[in-house]
């Protein structure tokens, strides 16, 4: 696709301005193009890995992370980093950072939360306000 754009500019002289302002692609994209195809030829514009193989955690190191954000007493973030990093170098896991382990905990449904902190009593009610939902908008009930 990024040749099939290109070509115009390269071998039929379209500016490349002209190019970004009719294919909604920006000028200074296809300039990286243009320039990727100058240094590597078709290999340039192929699309590449964007560095994101260390960024992957293990599913096993999420579902610690989730286990131990649902301990009773609930443990801070770092803590949980703490312990859950201290088991992924036991295993030769990717350790995860702070920011991720609270993106891990903050992800998780409040109603697990609150069933694994607070029991089934308070569950229950979290629930019962969570889950009513209306037949049908109340405009549409004020009409009858």
């Amino acid at each position: 696709m990024r040749w099939q754009i290109l070509r115009r500019h390269i071998e039929d002289g379209v500016p490349l301005t002209t190019l970004a302002a009719h294919e909604g692609i920006g000028l200074r994209t296809l300039r990286r193009w243009h320039a990727a195809h100058k240094r590597d030829g078709m290999a340039g514009l192929a699309t590449g890995n964007r560095g994101t193989i260390g960024r992957r955690s293990t599913p096993e190191l999420v579902a610690l992370v989730e286990g131990l954000a649902l301990v009773k007493p609930p443990l801070p973030i770092t803590a949980i980093a703490r312990k859950a990093n201290r088991i992924a170098a036991d295993h030769c896991w990717p350790p995860h950072s702070h920011c991720k382990v609270r993106a891990i905990t903050k992800g998780l449904d409040p109603g697990m939360g609150t069933l694994a902190q607070q029991g089934t009593a308070a569950y229950r009610d979290y629930e019962l306000a969570w889950r009513h939902r209306a037949e049908r908008p109340k405009h549409d009930l004020a009409g009858r």
